[in-house]
């Protein structure tokens, strides 16, 4: 963390020092406005800087999983893959202001994640980015949860999750790993996916687990 946290750091010191230079007053309070928007700015720097910084570890970590892997705990894929879940969230206080935004939605796919054009992510918690593909025209909510890992019988298990063309992620909802959400098809806020589920194209589920509510394309009142 010292790494992740610190080397961004550089930019915003050299950023401030420079801004500060080009501005001083005798008057103390204007002098002291020009400091705390100088300082400000430099947590922009920082902040845009960090994103850089973390997805780009990330990029060199990520695991490259196409289809569902299982490997022990004590392995150097696990290893990776914990040191990617670290960075990510060490990143996501700063990337929560950012969200959404093409920048956020850059720093995911830098970080390993396949994201298609016209998609909105309103969420941070893409919590595995390397295992997430979503297609085109898709709306992941505020504060959805998507979980491409989990732990059984002392193993790791890595599977990726599919959100096809034009599906919808409602908000607060928790996708786990393997599940795959057919074209056009709707998860409904606050809902539980489980495990290796698929949504056929144009359900709607929702619940706690999820089952379906009804067999239509319509989004309304989701």
């Amino acid at each position: 963390m010292i790494l992740v946290w610190g080397v961004p750091l550089a930019p915003a010191i050299v950023y401030f020092n420079w801004a500060e230079s080009l501005f001083s007053s005798q008057h103390e309070w204007l002098q002291a406005l020009v400091t705390g928007l100088v300082l400000s700015s430099s947590f922009v720097v920082y902040t845009l800087s960090l994103l850089i910084f973390s997805s780009l570890l990330q990029f060199i970590l990520h695991l490259r999983i196409d289809e569902k892997t299982v490997v022990p705990l004590a392995s150097f894929k696990t290893i990776r893959w914990a040191f990617c879940g670290q960075i990510l969230r060490s990143t996501q206080p700063f990337l929560q202001h950012l969200v959404p935004s093409f920048l956020a939605t850059t720093y995911f796919r830098i970080s390993g994640a396949k994201i298609g054009k016209n998609t909105q992510i309103n969420s941070v918690r893409l919590n595995d980015p390397c295992l997430i593909r979503i297609d085109d025209d898709c709306v992941v909510g505020g504060g959805a949860i998507f979980n491409g890992h989990l732990v059984e019988k002392g193993q790791m298990v890595f599977a990726p999750i599919h959100m096809k063309t034009g599906s919808l992620v409602g908000a607060r909802s928790t996708v786990q790993p393997g599940v795959i959400i057919e074209e056009n098809a709707v998860v409904a806020t606050n809902a539980l996916i489980p495990k290796y589920r698929t949504i056929p194209a144009g359900e709607v589920w929702g619940g706690l687990p999820a089952v379906m509510i009804r067999d239509s394309s319509s989004r309304e009142d989701l």
